[in-house]
C-alpha cells in the first residue's frame, strides 16, 4: 500500500483531472491506481485538502480543492441554482419545483431568503422543492411573483 502523502496527491491529480461527485467514485480511482483505502481515511484526506462540493450542471454536485475555488468560483457567479429549474406544479396553497437533481436544497435556500410573505415555507428534496404558499394566492400570481423576483426563472417555470 503506498504511502498517505501519495494518495493525498493522488486525490489532487483526480480531482484536478476529473469530475468526481462521490467517495465511492473516487475511491475507484485511487483503487486502479494502486491505492487501497476505506471510506473513513478517504474522508479524513478529503478533510485534510480542503476539499469541497460545488454544484456542477451535468453532475449535481463535484468535489474540487477549495484552492482552486478562486478559478472556478467566476463560473459560478455566472450561474444559479435557479437555472436548474425546469417546470412549476400547484395544488391548492402547494408549488411544486423540479430541478435538476441534487439542486432543490439550493434552491430551497434562495426562496426562503426573498423572504416573500407569499411562502408560508419549503421543504427541499433531491430534485424537488415544495412551496407552502400563502392562502388567497393564485397560482398564476404566485408564477408572476417569483419570475418578477427571480428572473433566472423566467422560461423556467
Amino acid at each position: 500500500m503506498k504511502e498517505k502523502a501519495d494518495r493525498q496527491h493522488a486525490i489532487q491529480e483526480i480531482l484536478g483531472n476529473s469530475k468526481i461527485s462521490s467517495q465511492e467514485e473516487l475511491r475507484e480511482k485511487l483503487e486502479k491506481m494502486g491505492f487501497e483505502t476505506t471510506q473513513a481515511t478517504l474522508s479524513r484526506d478529503l478533510a485534510a485538502l480542503r476539499v469541497i462540493k460545488i454544484p456542477d450542471a451535468e453532475k449535481g454536485y463535484i468535489y474540487t480543492m477549495s484552492s482552486e475555488m478562486s478559478t472556478t468560483y467566476t463560473y459560478l457567479e455566472d450561474s444559479s441554482p435557479l437555472h436548474t429549474c425546469r417546470s412549476i406544479a400547484f395544488s391548492h396553497n402547494l408549488a411544486i419545483i423540479k430541478c435538476l437533481p441534487s439542486f432543490a436544497p439550493s434552491v430551497a435556500l434562495i426562496l426562503d431568503r426573498i423572504d416573500m410573505h407569499e411562502i408560508i415555507g419549503t421543504i427541499a428534496g433531491d430534485d424537488t422543492v415544495l412551496i407552502i404558499m400563502a392562502e388567497g394566492v393564485s397560482h398564476e400570481q404566485f408564477r408572476e411573483l417569483l419570475v418578477t423576483r427571480l428572473p433566472e426563472l423566467r422560461g423556467r417555470i
